[in-house]
């Protein structure tokens, strides 16, 4: 089966709104999502085609968006694909709506498993005055939908700061996870598949790398990780209830030891595709057995794996300002 890849990075973008840009848009929303559209060249096979909006500075291999290819195969799934992949008579198939929504929702990972000390999800401007009240040192409000720690908000911080944070999520609806801000010895992910016929399959761990505002910098494969085993039993259940929702497809799921080795078996949900995931599948293709780590940051003289820059539709030249390495 060919597929066709779109790497759909701005999907919590999508899931935020109640409107649907085109796909295109979409993937020039910004610097990020725009480099990030080229990361199935490093995972796709060989005889699948690969959508992308500009042109590479580099020699990419471009194929043609509309022909040959027997399905669409997403970062995330997403309304935008959808409405496209019609328009171009691209066979694609997703979940409900309603259901990819609740999935990725920070709300829905927060019920899953028992809640850090003191944490709370919050639905009301008064009942965050009161959280703030009674609890006391580093904390975080997490939005339902942001990634790579862009959906948060620290605390101690300026009153006026956490007005404009909360009114945001409550005007649209949605409630805020209050947490203490804990000291972390190790965070790591595990990457699923939910197949549509409700098979659970496992694909594999990384130890997860991000500076002090819990911001990605980075995933290892091959590091030892305490308690994985623990975690895969507590997330098995929640992956067979999502299934039984009706969501198949791509699932990482983040997790944390903190304290006295107290393990957090689920930190967030992320029901797509994830950088843990596509440095999985890099470690298989190229470095097996290895412990490899990919990141935002090189360490020596190591070629980067995406495009530097692009050339836009007017002709602009288009540089990126930070790029993905691996290091063995």
């Amino acid at each position: 089966m060919r597929l066709l890849h779109i790497a759909n990075t701005d999907l919590e973008f999508e899931l935020a709104s109640e409107q649907t840009l085109p796909l295109e848009n979409g993937l020039r929303r910004n610097p990020i999502v725009h480099q990030l559209q080229f990361l199935p060249f490093l995972y796709k096979e060989k005889e699948d085609g690969v959508f992308v909006t500009d042109k590479p500075l580099e020699n990419f291999p471009l194929s043609d968006p509309y022909l040959g290819y027997d399905q669409v195969e997403v970062w995330g799934h997403s309304r935008a694909v959808a409405e496209w992949a019609q328009k171009h008579n691209l066979k694609y198939h997703m979940p409900p709506w309603d259901v990819v929504k609740e999935v990725n929702s920070k709300a829905f990972s927060f019920l899953q498993v028992d809640p850090l000390p003191n944490a709370e999800l919050i639905t009301s401007w008064s009942a965050l005055e009161k959280w703030i009240a009674k609890t006391d040192g580093p904390r975080v409000l997490k939005s339902c939908f942001g990634l790579s720690g862009q959906g948060h908000l620290h605390l101690p911080c300026h009153l006026e700061k956490i007005k404009s944070f909360a009114q945001k999520e409550f005007c649209a609806s949605r409630p805020i996870i209050a947490e203490p801000w804990v000291v972390r010895s190790l965070d790591f992910s595990t990457q699923w598949l939910i197949g549509t016929d409700q098979v659970i399959s496992y694909i594999g761990s990384t130890v997860l790398q991000s500076d002090e505002k819990g911001r990605y910098s980075g995933n290892i494969i091959g590091a030892p990780i305490p308690e994985l085993e623990k975690h895969k039993e507590i997330v098995v259940p929640v992956l067979k209830k999502m299934a039984a929702m009706g969501f198949f497809g791509n699932v990482g799921i983040d997790a944390m030891i903190w304290g006295d080795s107290n393990l957090h078996p689920i930190v967030e949900i992320n029901a797509r595709k994830t950088m843990g995931w596509v440095a999985l599948q890099l470690a298989k293709r190229l470095f097996p057995n290895q412990t490899i780590k990919v990141s935002y940051q090189a360490q020596g003289h190591k070629a980067p794996l995406l495009p530097q820059g692009i050339i836009k539709p007017n002709g602009e030249v288009m540089r990126f300002h930070r790029n993905l390495y691996v290091d063995d």
